[in-house]
């Protein structure tokens, strides 16, 4: 009876093994974040439909409309690709991001109304917003692990939920007095419920937050709005995923070129203004849009 009692607490000691290294203190803020990226960042085609409604201070709104790709191959490369086609102004506008096997990851942006070229985004130009919403480029294609360093702090508990807290530093700058964010990560499942992005004297400028979050494979989670709020400017921008597929169909590897870019988007006249039916259709999705910013405006994850 002994022998079984303590085969049955040895069973026991190795289920949860995995479950306590995942929660150990001992994770350091890289160990973390190379976790976020191995269960969230890694499916091979990803094609998703969003849209997003911006808010001032004044309450005018304006919205985009766009299609997101992403591809990762088997030698650990991957490409991004986001494409506006609403409004009439910036369709075509295109965020291009492609990482090597390395890690290196060169971003450009390519604007039809300039002729056939990619413009290449500088590191600092990451911290711009971009096309009038409250979305840097690297908010939009994500952060590259080796040009940072990440500090992990003292976890919290918030919404009764234990998260991780990760300071992020540039890796090149080992004396700076502020972090340039604070990652907060959901320890059930490794995913990023809020990112607070700070000025150059640490303090709140930007709050960014995920919702309608579901697992979709695995443990890999999404998100299907993403809320930024610059708590400055008083502006949000709310950008919400209105479809999404998992499948090579629609990411193929020739679209991630320039070449294919110049053939599909090339500089269009601008045409007469659109009629009225489907002003209606826009201005009804953006006062649904509108609606869920009013709801998610201000609700940053309650700190003790």
């Amino acid at each position: 009876m002994m022998t079984n009692l303590k085969n049955k607490l040895l069973t026991l000691a190795l289920l949860l093994a995995p479950v306590m290294a995942v929660a150990s203190p001992a994770l350091s803020g890289i160990e973390i974040m190379e976790e976020i990226y191995r269960r969230h960042q890694q499916y091979p085609y990803v094609y998703e439909q969003q849209s997003m409604v911006m808010r001032d201070r004044y309450g005018k709104r304006d919205t985009r409309k766009a299609h997101r790709y992403s591809r990762v191959e088997e030698d650990g490369s991957a490409k991004f690709m986001l494409i506006f086609d609403y409004p009439q102004e910036i369709e075509g506008v295109t965020v291009l991001a492609v990482r090597d096997p390395s890690g290196v990851m060169k971003k450009s942006v390519y604007l039809p109304a300039f002729a056939e070229q990619l413009i290449e985004n500088s590191a600092e130009d990451n911290f711009g917003n971009f096309l009038g919403t409250d979305f840097t480029v690297e908010n939009i294609v994500g952060e590259v692990l080796s040009d940072y360093r990440y500090e992990r702090r003292q976890d919290r508990n918030m919404n009764n939920m234990p998260y991780f807290v990760i300071d992020v530093y540039q890796a090149a700058n080992d004396e700076a007095d502020h972090p340039l964010r604070r990652h907060f990560v959901r320890q059930d499942n490794f995913f990023i419920g809020q990112t607070e992005h700070l000025d150059n004297l640490g303090r709140l400028h930007k709050r960014q937050t995920y919702h309608d979050l579901k697992a979709v494979d695995g443990q890999m989670w999404r998100s299907g709005m993403i809320l930024m709020e610059d708590v400055k400017e008083q502006h949000q921008s709310l950008l919400k995923v209105t479809r999404r597929w998992f499948s090579h169909d629609y990411v193929p590897a020739e679209m991630f070129t320039a070449d294919w870019l110049y053939k599909n988007h090339p500089y269009i006249e601008p045409r007469p203004v659109e009629d009225e039916i489907n002003h209606e259709e826009d201005s009804d999705s953006t006062t649904e849009n509108d609606e869920q910013v009013s709801q998610l405006s201000g609700q940053g994850m309650e700190q003790p």
